[in-house]
């Protein structure tokens, strides 16, 4: 062996000495991953939280409670996430064995203000993200309902419904169907199959039928059994029913049939302008039509339709319904609207109009004196018309509300979102 072969090996031995006393690359490596991971997954998890939080707004609030501002909400999440940074950072420094870095940059140095900011930042952020959650999903005035309710799935989206006693009749693309209008509603039979491009459905208790509008003909058909019979040819865009009538429009024309078999009579009128609502009025025992710019009272009598002195609406009228006290109309993105019945008869009639809830009524229905409106993605909300006309609530347990009925002392709802029917107790 050469006299050099011993330094060369001790030279070799006492690097290997110098690598094995000193932190290796990869667990050096892995310090800073770890501790990112760790923010990261603290992050995820506190973002993974805000949908819970903003699920308190389904519990019933009201506008005059004391809650925290947007600025000491941020503020305190700021500093939770400050604080979280810190303890992240604390656990890095202990982990990495307050060794040098690479780069001269000691840990406690370096990741403590990185991991305090960044968690400042983070919690700043979602408290932003949950203050905009929390002003998109509250209603804009009045407090926030949580309804207990009952639902029975539908074939599809429901497109119409009309309740009469215990009986509830619904239309959608996928047909007819029939529910018990009773606590737990549970669906009975479906009808009228076979007919497409259903609209419009009514529910006739004198002659135990179903009367359905189509964009091509109106039908009727039993409660029970048999099939489907036209009555009349031509789109339906309107339908409405008392007892024993049926009044139905098509373009301008309104067509009233009132009885049946022998004792059938059929009146029809027509009209200045297309129809597009049509309503019995159960107080005053006449109908109500939705023309354009217009909501007019039609009479009938052994002498045929009269029609009275119209109401006159900013916009046109998707739905109309009638109270012992008021008559109201959905107007869309214009509102609701509505008339004290006892000032119909005067030269001044002076209407009350409800703006700032919903963004669009669809539909409307009154349960006593108060006014229940189907807004949509809104959800459903409640309308107080006297003394003064105000919104008292909304509930967004509905995601898509579009049609409303009341009902000894129920409320029923068509959701399209759930493709379900609601039966709601206020």
């Amino acid at each position: 062996m050469s006299p050099s072969m011993p330094s060369i090996m001790t030279m070799f031995s006492n690097v290997v000495e110098r690598r094995a006393k000193r932190p290796s690359r990869a667990r050096r490596r892995s310090l800073p991953v770890l501790a990112l991971t760790l923010a990261c997954a603290s992050v995820a998890f506190t973002t993974a939280t805000a949908p819970l939080l903003a699920q308190q707004r389904m519990k019933t609030r009201s506008e005059q409670s004391p809650q925290k501002g947007p600025g000491s909400r941020a503020a305190l999440f700021s500093l939770i996430g400050a604080a979280s940074g810190g303890a992240l950072a604390m656990g890095y420094y202990y982990m990495s064995q307050q060794g040098d870095r690479a780069g001269g940059c000691r840990p406690f140095n370096c990741a403590m203000p990185f991991l305090v900011v960044s968690g400042a930042l983070s919690g700043l952020f979602i408290s932003r993200e949950l203050d905009a959650q929390r002003r998109a999903e509250a209603p804009r005035t009045g407090t926030s309902y949580s309804f207990e309710f009952d639902e029975a799935q539908s074939f599809a989206a429901p497109n119409f419904i009309d309740v009469r006693d215990s009986l509830l009749a619904v239309v959608s693309d996928s047909g007819a169907q029939l529910f018990s209008a009773q606590a737990s509603p549970k669906a009975l039979r479906r009808r009228a199959a076979g007919l497409s491009s259903l609209r419009q459905v009514v529910i006739l208790p004198g002659s135990q039928s179903l009367v359905l509008g189509t964009n091509t003909a109106l039908w009727e058909a039993s409660l029970t059994t048999g099939p489907a019979s036209r009555i009349a040819d031509g789109p339906v865009d309107a339908l409405a029913a008392s007892n024993d009538a049926v009044m139905s429009a098509s373009g301008k024309l309104v067509r009233l049939r009132r009885g049946s078999g022998a004792a059938q009579r059929v009146d029809s009128m027509q009209m200045s302008s297309a129809v597009y609502a049509l309503s019995f009025d159960e107080t005053s025992r006449q109908w109500w039509v939705a023309l354009d710019s217009s909501i007019v009272p039609i009479e009938a009598s052994t002498g045929g339709l009269r029609m009275g002195p119209a109401l006159i609406v900013p916009a046109t009228a998707r739905a109309i319904a009638s109270s012992g006290e008021w008559i109201a109309a959905a107007l869309g993105d214009g509102g609701v609207i509505a008339w004290r019945r006892e000032s119909l008869g005067s030269s001044d009639i002076t209407p009350v109009h409800v703006t700032q809830e919903p963004r669009f009524a669809y539909d409307l229905a009154f349960l006593g004196e108060q006014l229940f409106v189907a807004g949509g993605v809104d959800g459903l909300f409640r309308l107080s018309l006297s003394p003064v006309a105000r919104v008292l609530g909304s509930s967004r347990q509905f995601p898509f509300a579009t049609t409303v009925r009341a009902s000894n002392g129920v409320v029923w709802v068509g959701d399209r979102a759930r493709r379900s029917i609601v039966r709601v107790t206020p």
